[in-house]
């Protein structure tokens, strides 16, 4: 099998849980949605193009390996934007402002700053998509990128490698780092004990081959229903420690 590996690492990043009233909190590690949705930008999928962004959701297992778990905190926001009109968009935050009628939002939001992730990709059986295209997109992308909110740009390239692998787990540590991320690594602190969390399904085989075995199972509502309507369903989620993961792996040159 083929794999499609990358890192995903911010200074500030954001992985936010359902968004309901005031209060913004974020999981631990980044969604399903939003590293497929990090995946659509890349390849220039627009938002309304909902076809597209089904067959990702449709064609795609999700993985990934916690290398430095990072330290949350949180904001006080306020923000200012036109109230909602139907069939009324705006190219710009200029446009925004200047189309009169706002309103100001208040909100806490949960950050996390300093966490460093390593995502995996891998086709299903009837997979739509070539992680061939992904990681030219990756690597070249149409849109500009960002690790959950728009002020929270990369800190680092996403360096994506496609690794032939015959378990997730392996393709895991064929991937190497760059010189660059073992040294941001060293800086933050990587973890000592690396989660990997994987899409669960009934078999192995029909989801993660040779997932190291599961400490505990949780749900979380990040598999994508419809972007346009920003709907989401339920996905069981396996989550495995991995005792001294990150340490004695290769590196390779920038």
């Amino acid at each position: 099998m083929r794999f499609l590996l990358f890192t995903l690492y911010a200074p500030m990043g954001a992985f936010g849980e359902i968004a309901v009233g005031e209060r913004r909190m974020g999981w631990e590690r980044p969604a399903r949605s939003a590293v497929l949705g990090l995946a659509a930008a890349a390849l220039g999928i627009e938002r309304e193009n909902e076809d597209a962004h089904r067959a990702l959701e449709t064609s795609l297992h999700y993985a990934v390996r916690t290398d430095a778990p990072g330290a949350p905190f949180a904001d006080y926001h306020t923000a200012q934007t036109p109230r909602a009109r139907k069939n009324r968009t705006f190219s710009t935050r200029r446009d925004e402002l200047r189309s009169g009628n706002l309103h100001t939002v208040l909100s806490v939001r949960e950050w996390r700053t300093d966490a460093f992730f390593t995502a995996a990709l891998w086709p299903r059986p009837e997979s739509r998509v070539d992680l061939d295209d992904i990681a030219a997109a990756l690597r070249k992308p149409r849109f500009t990128l960002y690790l959950g909110r728009k002020a929270a740009p990369l800190g680092l390239p996403l360096a994506p490698a496609l690794v032939p692998a015959d378990s997730i787990a392996e393709a895991f540590e064929r991937r190497k780092r760059t010189a660059v991320e073992e040294r941001v690594l060293e800086r933050i602190g990587r973890s000592a004990a690396a989660e990997i969390a994987f899409d669960a399904f009934d078999t192995d085989a029909s989801g993660a081959p040779g997932a190291p075995e599961a400490d505990r199972e949780v749900r979380r509502r990040d598999a994508v229903v419809s972007r346009m309507r920003w709907q989401f369903a339920d996905r069981r989620e396996r989550i495995a420690a991995r005792p001294g993961a990150g340490r004695g792996e290769g590196s390779a040159a920038p």
